[in-house]
């Protein structure tokens, strides 16, 4: 159990209720616009119980935030990112399977991105926050992306850390893009963003051979 919970018995499925209610109100509102009593209701049960369990909305927002992070990494396929053998090749799969997550996972996606924007977030828990997205990072580059990095050959004033940063950079633009499409085509399958797909991977082919002719 998180130090942002609270101890003694606590009903499972209730816990559920609520996190999937928060996620949800969290991911359309915002942290300070979100209202515990809308997040009760939807979870059918008191807002007291919503306190009794979490301590308070700063701490429920952190609860969901481990929930989230949680719930992607158990669903996502790793070997999507791994087995790529270039980087051209690694960002298209990416991109494709991020949207596929996207349209999957819509509120968790939602909500990581609120999360990675950095804004209206709760202070009272900003530490514990950024050590997850740290840990989260982390791991993304270490387990994802490093071995196909490992396969290139990188320029020696190039280091990889500065192609992971790009890599972020692009994978955070594709969301934010994709977002306003999905909320506006609630039926999109992944095709109907293979345009976004194909203009990112135009910014992949300047990134590995720049922009001024040879």
């Amino acid at each position: 159990m998180r130090s942002s919970e609270k101890t003694g018995p606590r009903d499972p499925a209730k816990v559920a209720r609520i996190l999937a209610a928060a996620m949800h109100e969290f991911a359309e509102e915002g942290y300070r616009a979100a209202k515990t009593e809308v997040i009760a209701r939807a979870a059918q049960v008191s807002k007291g119980l919503v306190f009794h369990y979490f301590g308070s909305k700063a701490n429920l927002y952190l609860a969901v935030a481990h929930w989230v992070f949680d719930r992607l990494n158990a669903a996502a396929d790793f070997s999507v990112w791994q087995n790529a053998p270039d980087l051209k090749t690694m960002i298209g799969r990416a991109l494709r399977y991020k949207i596929q997550l996207q349209l999957k996972f819509k509120d968790e996606m939602r909500f990581g991105m609120t999360l990675y924007g950095g804004h209206d977030l709760p202070k009272a828990v900003q530490p514990q926050l950024q050590a997850l997205l740290q840990a989260e990072m982390k791991m993304a580059s270490t387990d994802l992306v490093t071995p196909v990095l490992a396969r290139m050959p990188l320029r020696p004033d190039v280091s990889p850390a500065l192609v992971l940063d790009l890599i972020q950079g692009m994978l955070s633009f594709v969301s934010e893009k994709a977002q306003p499409f999905l909320d506006a085509h609630p039926n999109a399958q992944v095709a109907d963003l293979n345009w976004l797909v194909d203009e990112v991977l135009q910014y992949v082919d300047v990134l590995e051979h720049g922009f001024l002719a040879s």
